[in-house]
């Protein structure tokens, strides 16, 4: 049995050959008839004609065998195009029986082509859906016009794939009802398959997108298709309504911060995203409330239902911009205040390598900040390397605080001071480097002398006054005991004198003497008119030649006192030692002494040494018995000086006192 659609064409060739048969031989039989009646002439033309003919029918002949060759060309394209076709191809009578089918098509059905020729067409459509397949045949031979469907078939060894059918009802002849039908195969199970994974990744999109944590939103043309719950509840959205169907520049003002017009941003971001796919930007806008916020916008382009969306997620970030731009505007603070700060500030990271480099610090070392920034402090400085130096670091980057003065690199006149200080990290507090805080002093320590000059001027009129104030009322006690008690005792003297001369008058008289001359030594020490009369040098000399011999043996040494000093610094010396002796004499218990006053240039020294007893000066100290020299202590801090005190328990005592001589 034949199975190409060649039929058709070997009938016209017949029909024709036929044709042109009977005519030839009609021809034949008429010139057969009349050639006995025609004359040589007319015999001649017609034998021409016949030639003529014979040419023509040769001509024909030849034309036809050329239209068969290229039909069988064509009948070969054909058998190779519908066997071999990448499609099914098969014909159907109406109850479904395979009369005709390709390679594929029995490739399809699973079974060689002999065993599908004669069979149902139907035994490979599952019970489930051959109904539809009978309303799908029948509706092909009503109609006559092409109709389609699409079914799960089986195939002869049990396996199932999905298949389009394409059919097309074929009719006899003109005006009869349809005798078959041509039916195209397509094996759909890839396409299928893949419409099957593409619907479920988008109803995993669809789950994503409505579950997501992130507001998420779907944009086409400029507005907002849908949205999620999430991007609800950040916009202030009760409803999706509210959000749907809006213009992307809804509740966005018309500029941006930076100035820039938001309509020609939105469409900037949107090229963007076409361009690469992808896309991120910070993005200023106002929720459903008023309120400001900034977000985070990504944007990338997905196909939905074979649609080109863009997907949108918004993240707030309102509360990290604030922090940013606060962290901004403290950066610029720090850097203005770095920049104009008095000081010199220089940091180190742990490696000694410079990392910042003020202006101050520019103006004391005379280097720009972009000759020593990232390098080493070494490099920059070479005479600090040394161990000493390191060692320091060292300890900064232990955590220690240090203090130095007059750093090395300052190469200016004045007084500087270096604070060293570990920079620690913020999150950790870990030591990251190192800080030096370098100060100019000199204005400072100026100030402070100058401050120090005036407390000790106004210290000393405060003692001036004192002391003046006390030397009057001693003064006058002191004259009041020469002209009074003085005078009285005297007068009581002579009186006994004159009298008879007794025993008891002896003893009064020996009582009398002692009285005038403890009288005389109290008016002495109350004023040292001597001091006024002779001078300092000869009045320390007296002091020293009033102790009696026999108590102790005291040693005077005096220098540089030729030139008078101010009257108030003299009385303090002759007053400190005068209260020097009498403390060495009632308590040190000393056999020998020495006291030296001295002075040299501008600076008045005053020794005095025992060999006594001595003393813990610590522990009297922390008693708060004191060591018998109040006084001594006052003048010295009044009138500016110092005083040192160096004493052991059984090694004597050495009292030291430096006076400035103005």
């Amino acid at each position: 049995m034949s199975t190409f659609p060649s039929a058709s064409s070997r009938d016209v060739a017949q029909l024709r050959l036929q044709e042109w048969r009977a005519r030839a031989e009609e021809r034949h039989r008429l010139v057969a008839q009349t050639i006995g009646e025609k004359s040589p002439e007319e015999v001649l033309r017609l034998v021409q004609d016949l030639q003529v003919r014979q040419m023509e029918l040769e001509m024909q002949y030849e034309q036809l065998l050329l239209a068969q060759q290229e039909a069988e060309t064509l009948r070969t394209q054909y058998v190779d195009l519908y066997e071999f076709a990448p499609v099914g191809y098969c014909t159907l009578l109406p109850d479904g029986t395979i009369t005709q089918l390709n390679l594929h098509c029995s490739q399809l059905l699973g079974s060689p082509r002999q065993q599908l020729l004669g069979r149902r067409f139907g035994v490979f459509v599952p019970l489930q859906e051959r109904h539809r397949f009978a309303d799908f045949l029948a509706q092909a031979f009503q109609t006559g016009t092409q109709e389609t469907c699409e079914l799960t078939m089986n195939r002869s060894d049990g396996s199932c794939f999905y298949a389009q059918f394409i059919a097309l009802a074929i009719a006899g002849s003109t005006g009869q009802p349809a005798t078959h039908c041509r039916l195209a195969l397509l094996d759909t199970t890839t396409r299928h398959h893949a419409v099957a994974g593409l619907a479920a990744s988008e109803a995993r999109f669809r789950t994503l997108f409505e579950q997501s944590a992130d507001a998420a939103l779907l944009v086409r043309n400029h507005h907002i298709l849908d949205c999620n719950e999430a991007a609800m509840r950040m916009i202030g959205a009760r409803e999706k309504s509210e959000l749907l169907n809006k213009p992307l520049n809804f509740k966005v003002p018309d500029r941006q911060t930076n100035g820039r017009s938001s309509l020609l941003l939105i469409q900037e971001h949107e090229a963007a995203v076409q361009a690469k796919g992808a896309h991120r930007f910070e993005w200023f806008r106002y929720n459903l409330q008023g309120e400001p916020m900034w977000l985070e916008i990504t944007l990338t382009n997905i196909a939905v239902g074979g649609e080109q969306l863009i997907h949108a997620v918004w993240r707030d970030i309102t509360a990290q911009r604030a922090a940013r731009e606060q962290l901004r505007a403290e950066k610029e603070f720090s850097e203005s205040l770095l920049a104009n700060s008095i000081d010199c500030i220089v940091a180190l990271d742990r490696q000694g390598c410079v990392t910042a480099w003020n202006r101050q610090a520019e103006h004391y070392s005379g280097l720009a900040e972009t000759a020593v920034l990232g390098k080493s402090i070494y490099t920059v400085f070479p005479h600090l390397d040394t161990a000493q130096v390191h060692a320091v670091l060292q300890r900064v980057l232990a955590g220690e605080q240090i203090l130095k003065s007059s750093p090395s690199f300052v190469d200016l006149p004045g007084q500087f001071d270096a604070h060293l200080v570990p920079l620690r990290n913020t999150d950790n507090q870990q030591v990251t480097g190192v800080l030096a805080i370098i100060r100019d002093m000199t204005e400072r320590t100026r100030l402070l002398e100058e401050a120090t000059r005036l407390k000790l001027s106004q210290q000393q009129e405060v003692l001036s006054a004192i002391l003046n104030t006390q030397e009057a009322e001693r003064k006058r006690i002191a004259e009041a005991l020469h002209n009074g008690l003085g005078q009285v005792l005297y007068a009581t003297k002579l009186h006994l004198e004159r009298a008879a001369a007794t025993a008891k008058r002896d003893k009064g008289l020996s009582l009398l003497d002692e009285a005038i001359k403890m009288t005389r030594s109290i008016s002495f020490e109350l004023t040292p008119g001597i001091l006024e009369d002779f001078g300092l040098e000869y009045a320390l000399k007296e002091l020293v030649r009033r102790i009696p011999r026999s108590s102790i043996k005291m040693h005077l040494h005096v220098a540089g006192l030729r030139e008078s000093l101010p009257a108030l610094l003299e009385l303090a010396v002759y007053r400190m030692v005068q209260e020097l002796l009498n403390n060495i004499i009632k308590h040190s218990e000393a056999q020998e002494a020495f006291v030296h006053v001295v002075r040299e240039g501008e600076v008045l020294a005053i020794s005095a040494e025992d060999n006594g007893q001595g003393f813990d000066l610590l522990s009297k100290e922390k008693a708060g018995i004191g060591i018998g020299l109040p006084g001594i202590r006052n003048r010295v801090g009044l009138l500016g000086g110092k005083l040192t005190i160096d004493s052991r328990p059984g090694q004597g005592t050495i009292v030291s006192v430096e006076l400035p001589v103005k």
